[in-house]
């Protein structure tokens, strides 16, 4: 009994290292220049995608791997992409159900991988508690793969569960929820910012002349230079024995790393991590969001605009928190979370803002919501569905007008069709003599989601933001848009400015000046509803 439990700790914990358990195929046929091509550009969109997770971005992964899935000629990385994104659904967006469905669709139209997709079935609902299911799924494994690649695995589940089973019920482990329920209304909780972990020194000093700085074991001071040598932390100089060092003060801390500086709260938490400092900054949230709402909002508008924007990044970061409980960080400070700019970003008008929506997140069923939010929709909001390849009931495509009266809510890009050519030979698509670009297909909200290239040998189907769009192409602002060529050139006549999902903040912006903050979150993110948590 012992040694099932133990070779399913051994095999389970790991759950990322399994991505990369792929069988290679029977055989490899050559690849023609242009499935090369298409090639590279899937494998870039699957590199890509394990940033953008890293950095919080799940819904951007996804939309990263459906384009891998469309590029490859390959059937191994198609599959590589397919499992990547149902790890993205089951871990990071609360949809599980919808990975089970990506591992079905792989074992049915990948035979050579059919038996990974299988286990990893299995797995998912083992994870989710799901035992009666999860034992059907690896029994079915151990019929059809009786030598395969995960048998021990599988039987050892098996075991496992059949253990827990033959136990009395006053001995049958306590079975914890898988969802990521929020806690009941108490403490306030502290978010653990990423500052950096590019540098390799930086340094504290107090915030204030009367304030000092402590350092636990290591004393109080003024100000001190965290360095590095060889594995070890350096402080002032002289390696120390402490594998982190954390700095308080009754007042603000002022830290320097490369060429940034803040004045933040809190504790500054320092190691090391991959051969460069890790900087965190320890902080209550609500004085997160001190710094945060003035960055995404102008503090000028409307204080239900504010308030709305406060509940919006609140739950933002309370929905990180929750699903970052594995990485050493929640949050990052800067635009690939939200921005974070410390004290000095402050001001009075969003502190009342945040103050008045203190605790508040918004729910729907129960769990926080992921709260996108974009510049501008360009007066109607997009589907996630369409966008990213994966939806929530809270993120729709519908109207909304208000953004229309906002900034960046139109804009325009002119190019000349060897611009065109070039700009995306530079990312390895050769389209030499286009003549025609043309919506190929389009989500409810009209965003076009894919483009045709009709050039002198055929034609090219690009998804719009990850390529032709996106910020290696095109820099186009959003996909809302309308395709003209007057002779050589193509005019990009455009609305919106973001992906479109979600909350708008120019539209925002217009409805906080007649509605309260409620109203504004209830119709950028439908069917959610405010819960005070703390």
């Amino acid at each position: 009994m012992k040694n099932n439990f133990r070779l399913i700790q051994n095999v389970f914990l790991p759950v990322l290292i399994l991505l990369l358990m792929i069988p290679a195929p029977a055989q490899a046929r050559k690849l023609s220049p242009v499935e090369i091509e298409d090639q590279a550009q899937a494998q870039w969109h699957i590199n890509y995608a394990s940033y953008l997770i890293d950095i919080g971005k799940y819904f951007e992964a996804l939309e990263q791997y459906d384009t891998a899935i469309d590029y490859s000629p390959v059937a191994k990385t198609r599959v590589n992409a397919m499992f990547g994104k149902a790890m993205v659904l089951s871990t990071f967006l609360d949809a599980p159900e919808k990975a089970a469905d990506v591992y079905r669709v792989v074992g049915r139209n990948y035979p050579d991988y059919a038996d990974t997709a299988l286990y990893r079935l299995g797995f998912l609902y083992y994870q989710m508690n799901r035992y009666d299911r999860a034992k059907s799924v690896f029994r079915q494994y151990l019929r059809h793969f009786s030598s395969g690649k995960f048998k021990y695995q599988a039987e050892a589940v098996v075991s496992s569960m059949k253990a827990k089973e033959d136990l009395k019920p006053e001995q049958k482990p306590e079975q914890k929820p898988t969802e990521k329920v929020p806690a009941k209304i108490g403490k306030e909780p502290t978010l653990r910012v990423c500052l950096s972990r590019k540098v390799e020194t930086m340094t504290v000093t107090t915030g204030s002349g009367k304030d000092q700085i402590c350092t636990d074991e290591l004393g109080c001071g003024r100000k001190y230079k965290v360095g590095m040598s060889g594995k070890r932390l350096t402080l002032d100089g002289k390696v120390v024995s402490a594998a982190r060092i954390k700095f308080k003060s009754k007042g603000s801390l002022n830290v320097s790393y490369g060429s940034e500086s803040k004045k933040v709260r809190g504790v500054i938490d320092v190691s090391i991590r991959k051969g460069k400092l890790l900087i965190l900054n320890i902080i209550e949230i609500e004085d997160y969001l001190r710094s945060v709402v003035p960055a995404e909002s102008y503090a000028s508008w409307p204080v239900e605009t504010l308030k709305a924007q406060a509940v919006a990044a609140r739950t933002y970061a309370y929905y990180q928190k929750k699903h970052r409980t594995h990485l050493f960080y929640d949050v990052y400070a800067d635009t690939y979370d939200q921005m974070y700019g410390g004290v000095g970003r402050e001001d009075k008008r969003t502190d009342k803002a945040v103050k008045l929506t203190r605790g508040q997140i918004m729910l729907y069923k129960n769990l926080p919501i992921l709260s996108q939010y974009t510049a501008n929709s360009g007066g109607f909001t997009a589907d996630a569905k369409a966008i990213f390849g994966a939806g929530k009931d809270y993120l729709i495509a519908q109207k909304d007008s208000a953004s229309l009266k906002g900034k960046m809510a139109s804009w325009t890009r002119k190019y000349s069709r060897k611009d065109i050519e070039s700009k995306l030979k530079k990312i390895g698509i050769s389209v030499p003599g286009i003549r025609s670009i043309s919506a190929l297909e389009k989500g409810p909200s009209g965003r076009i989601v894919k483009v045709r290239i009709k050039y002198k040998s055929g034609f090219r189907d690009l998804r719009t933001r990850t390529t032709l769009g996106s910020s290696r192409v095109l820099k186009l602002p959003d996909i809302l848009l309308r395709i003209d060529k007057k002779g050589d050139y193509y005019t990009f006549k455009g609305r919106g400015w973001g992906h479109g999902v979600g909350y708008s903040q120019w539209g925002a912006a217009e409805l906080g000046k007649t509605k309260k903050y409620d109203h504004i979150l209830e119709f950028y993110y439908p069917g959610s509803s405010i819960k005070q948590l703390w």
